[in-house]
């Protein structure tokens, strides 16, 4: 066979490539000490080597984040065992004050003490760690706790029947002749049904089973004529008794002037009666006055209807009288004179300035059920939406509401900041909504966090755990409820409700070190967790080591023979391959 130049060629340069190639590879692998620089080295062994170091980088982000956890943990721990110490001291203050021989003086400097503990408790229960709050739950820029004001505004709804007028008087026109009016008379009628006592009281909105005694006075009860009696002998029971006024006018007359026609009409229908309940000082089935807002208001008596008759002034068509609360308490239904009916409107507050004073998470209706001013109007309180009312009570400038237990912690005061002596109407009443001494604003989620595959662990304490009371244990307190009431028992020289807040304090105590061994608890399984990772990485790293990781003795003797091996192909190459002219035209 004939081997030509091109041929030998060829041949050789195909030789110094391979040999080239393998000095390549060793002068690389020494290099970086890898034996696996790519996949076609030992594909089977470079799978492994890419599972091994998944799994490593996974582990190490797992420990990282162990780390970081031990830390939350450790801050979270640390201020636990601060309100443990907190409170155990707030115990050493509390066995002080239950003292027989403590002074007063010395049990208002405990309850001042025990006020400034419990704002340093709620900083506490706000620790951060960083920009995030550690007892938030999963609401970590939330504030936890927040202590409330005393004081809160109390809602005030009507309930009852007023009739308002859509047109307003300014002030400076009230005694001014009131135009649009001509010289003729209006009639106002009453439907007065004749009731038991039982069912005035279901009436007024009062169960009367449930020992809500009348309010009328004996005063009222003998001022009565014994004409009264007479009348209802002729009426059959349960009929209405109706009644009516007449009012005259001559046009000229001011608006001030029309409503004490209309209140002296009303009194002297009724003969005269003097009544403290009422407005002017005397029966009437209603009251008429201009309101704060300049509108004219007809306000009938408990029970009675109230009818427009006719009208030849044009008083009623000129103030489009419109009724606001319950139709039925001023006409009958189905009537063509039927009143618009005006959308129930709040209340000014300013006009009495009700304001709730006191923490109690009960809620109350507290209900003016005869009216007056001071000393003489009565009001009945209910706990239960309005199931159930107690007595009659004096309303008072400032009163204290709480439940029928008469719990301490449920004790509020209702005082009113009006000047003078406000008139309180059968009806209104003041609502109190409950008011937290402090309120938690985060959440009941759970944090939990991986520390192995597969497994994950709670980390998060929040101070709904920590300091209040939990329905399902019954052993658990309200922390801050507990200790309000500590601190008024102390400042009211209470020496029984001192020592019966000590079994509480053992009960806040063991639910605040409850907490913290649940802490030390996840602290240890984090600790456990971090070395089952940490020899998981080294077993890992030593089998990847053995896939991909080179024999430095072995591949030095290995380079040297690759080199020695490329140095004698270039020689003999050289030998082989003379370029010459011949040859090349050959």
């Amino acid at each position: 066979m004939r081997v030509t130049e091109v041929t030998k060629h060829n041949t050789v340069q195909s030789n110094l490539n391979k040999t080239s190639e393998v000095l390549q590879d060793n002068l690389i692998g020494v290099s970086n000490g890898k034996i696996l620089n790519k996949p076609s080295d030992d594909p089977v062994g470079a799978a492994k080597v890419q599972d091994f170091r998944t799994s490593i980088n996974h582990s190490k982000t797992l420990e990282k984040n162990i780390s970081a956890d031990k830390v939350w943990l450790n801050s979270s721990e640390e201020t636990i065992k601060q309100i443990t110490d907190a409170l155990m001291h707030i115990k050493d203050l509390a066995l002080e004050g239950s003292n027989d021989a403590t002074t007063v003086e010395h049990r208002e400097s405990l309850a001042k003490e025990i006020g400034l503990i419990t704002r340093d408790l709620i900083d506490l229960g706000n620790k951060r760690e960083g920009k995030l709050y550690i007892f938030s739950g999963t609401k970590t820029f939330t504030k936890p706790l927040e202590m409330n004001p005393e004081l809160r505004e109390a809602e005030v709804m009507f309930h009852g029947t007023r009739i308002k007028s859509a047109e307003k008087i300014i002030p400076l026109d009230h005694e001014k002749p009131l135009k649009g009016i001509s010289p003729g008379t209006f009639t106002l009628t009453f439907e007065e049904p004749q009731q038991t006592s039982g069912e005035k009281g279901a009436a007024d909105g009062v169960v009367p089973d449930e020992g809500v005694p009348s309010t009328e006075t004996a005063e009222e009860t003998a001022a009565k004529p014994a004409g009264d009696d007479a009348d209802s002998a002729e009426t059959e029971e349960g009929l209405p008794k109706p009644n009516q006024i007449t009012i005259s006018l001559n046009g000229t007359e001011s608006l001030k002037e029309i409503v004490d026609k209309i209140n002296k009409a009303a009194i002297a229908e009724q003969k005269y009666i003097q009544d403290p309940h009422s407005p002017t000082g005397y029966k009437a089935n209603v009251f008429a006055e201009i309101g704060r807002d300049n509108s004219t208001y007809l306000d009938p008596a408990s029970d009675i209807k109230l009818k427009f008759g006719s009208d030849t002034t044009g008083f009623f068509q000129l103030m489009k009288f419109g009724v606001i609360g319950n139709p039925k308490g001023y006409q009958p239904e189905g009537e063509e004179s039927e009143l618009p009916v005006i959308n129930d409107e709040p209340v000014d507050d300013d006009e009495f300035k009700a304001i709730y004073n006191g923490y109690s998470k009960q809620k109350y209706q507290v209900r003016i059920i005869k009216g007056g001013t001071y000393g003489v109007a009565h009001y009945s309180i209910s706990d239960d939406g309005g199931e159930t009312w107690s007595k009659a009570l004096l309303l008072q400038k400032e009163n204290e509401i709480f439940n029928p237990e008469g719990k301490a912690s449920n004790k509020v005061r209702l005082q009113f900041g009006v000047e003078g002596k406000p008139y309180f109407r059968e009806g209104l009443e003041f609502q109190f909504n409950g008011n937290e001494f402090v309120e938690y604003h985060g959440n009941d989620q759970i944090k939990q966090v991986l520390v192995d595959n597969g497994i994950k662990v709670a980390l998060n304490i929040n101070a709904n755990e920590i300091f209040f009371k939990d329905a399902d244990h019954p052993n658990t307190v309200n922390v801050f409820d507990m200790m309000n009431r500590l601190k008024e028992a102390l400042e009211d020289d209470d020496e029984m409700a001192v020592q019966k807040s000590l079994d509480e304090l053992d009960f806040a105590i063991d639910q605040v070190l409850d907490k913290r061994s649940k802490i030390g608890s996840t602290f240890k399984e984090l600790e456990s967790s971090g070395d089952r990772i940490d020899s998981s990485i080294d077993f890992k790293s030593a089998e990847l080591s053995k896939l991909e990781d080179m024999d430095l003795a072995k591949g030095a003797v290995d380079l040297n023979n690759a080199e020695l091996k490329h140095r004698v192909a270039l020689d003999s190459a050289a030998r082989l391959i003379q370029p010459t002219l011949i040859n090349f035209l050959k």
